[in-house]
């Protein structure tokens, strides 16, 4: 009898198909960068991770993990992550980032607090929304402006994580020479294109949002009669137009023109012959006054941009950045070539911010800030008379 009992199990074999639940479980997460954490008893033996980019089909880290542990990457760009875990030889997990983040709740979240940047980066932010159909929410600075524009993204404030956010990614101008914060050098490539090096988006020219908010549109304008919107003023002394006297000339110009000069920007004036919108006055009213204006002047600022979002030619005055890194779309950008300019996108200098006087070619000569002050009154009018043409003839 006992030997017909041990026949029974003589032939049979393994079945493939068989598999026991592995004590451990592991959850996967974007939060700046790839996170795995091992969760499971204490007792059970590590086992080897692994973290392959699935574009390149190529493993980018291999390790050891056990219960209580995390495996996290250092790169912080979206890259289309997949994440295996074995026992041995046997596979007891895997995953990929695309698939978690098509299922589950996405925040993006925009690091600066330019004007300029949030609104150059979130036509790429929902570039990315639309391709990964995510639930996606995005915390900036500039909430009630944005929240007009993008119907489809909940706005909330800087630092707000909601709870069972799966992937959280940080959109900013970090350090430049970092390759784990961006893909590329940012001083080389377009603003846009460098949320995009972030997002795993590419940016083929503008990324324009293709509507302009309804609230703005629909309004009324505030200044009577015909007239253009300027702004002179930055943050970064480098940014202004350094011809002596230049605002004045262009402001004379345009009254020439039949046009109102409205100032739109923070800082006070001194130009005169101008209606002085300077001052705290809300955003959304200088979107409104730029929207009802023929065109925008101004430099490479964060009110450029504006107009740009709404739509409106801008002539920009600027030879402290390469034309490459701003909006083409109705731009009429004025650059002397034929002088020192486009420091800031170059790959060999660290911009300072904290140094107004920043020009880190010709500081404390003759020259210093000479990509502007070349740039002359006639210049600009010869823009702003090819913008007439082409757009309120």
């Amino acid at each position: 009898m006992k030997n017909r009992g041990l026949k029974v199990y003589e032939n049979l074999s393994k079945s493939k198909d068989v598999r026991f639940r592995h004590p451990y479980t592991f959850d996967l997460r974007f939060d700046y960068g790839p996170v795995v954490d091992c969760i499971g008893p204490s007792n059970t033996k590590p086992c080897t991770i692994k973290f392959k980019d699935l574009d390149k089909n190529s493993y980018a880290y291999t390790g050891e993990t056990s219960s209580g542990l995390y495996t996290q990457l250092f790169r912080k760009w979206f890259t289309n992550w997949g994440v295996e875990a074995y026992d041995g030889d046997d596979l007891i997990y895997k995953e990929d980032l695309e698939t978690l983040m098509r299922g589950g709740k996405v925040c993006i979240s925009i690091d600066s607090s330019s004007l300029g940047d949030s609104l150059a980066w979130m036509p790429v932010i929902e570039k990315f929304r639309v391709k990964y159909d995510c639930d996606l929410y995005a915390t900036t600075f500039w909430n009630e402006l944005l929240s007009l524009y993008y119907s489809n993204i909940q706005f909330q404030p800087p630092g707000y994580r909601e709870p069972k956010t799966n992937v959280t990614i940080g959109v900013g101008w970090y350090e430049e020479t970092d390759r784990d914060r961006h893909k590329r050098d940012p001083r080389t490539i377009s603003l846009q294109q460098v949320a995009g090096d972030i997002l795993g988006i590419e940016v083929d020219g503008d990324v324009l949002n293709e509507k302009v908010p309804d609230l703005i549109k629909n309004s009324s304008p505030s200044i009577e009669g015909k007239y253009v919107c300027i702004a002179m003023d930055s943050t970064a002394n480098a940014k202004h137009w350094h011809y002596p006297g230049g605002w004045q000339d262009i402001t004379d110009y345009l009254n020439s023109l039949g046009y109102k000069v409205v100032v739109v920007q923070k800082q006070e004036t001194n130009i005169k012959n101008v209606v002085d919108k300077t001052g705290d006055i809300s955003i959304l009213q200088r979107a409104i006054d730029i929207y009802h204006s023929d065109f925008f002047v101004g430099i490479g600022s964060g009110l450029s941009w504006l107009a740009w979002s709404l739509h409106k030619p801008v002539v920009m005055i600027s030879g402290f950045s390469d034309p490459n890194c701003e909006f083409k779309n109705k731009n009429y950008r004025v650059i002397e070539r034929n002088v020192c300019h486009g420091c800031f996108n170059d790959s060999s200098i660290k911009f300072d911010k904290g140094d107004w006087n920043w020009c880190p070619r010709l500081k404390n000569t003759e020259r210093m800030f000479e990509c502007t002050k070349s740039i002359t009154p006639s210049m600009v009018a010869d823009h702003i008379q090819n913008l007439i043409k082409d757009h309120l003839s």
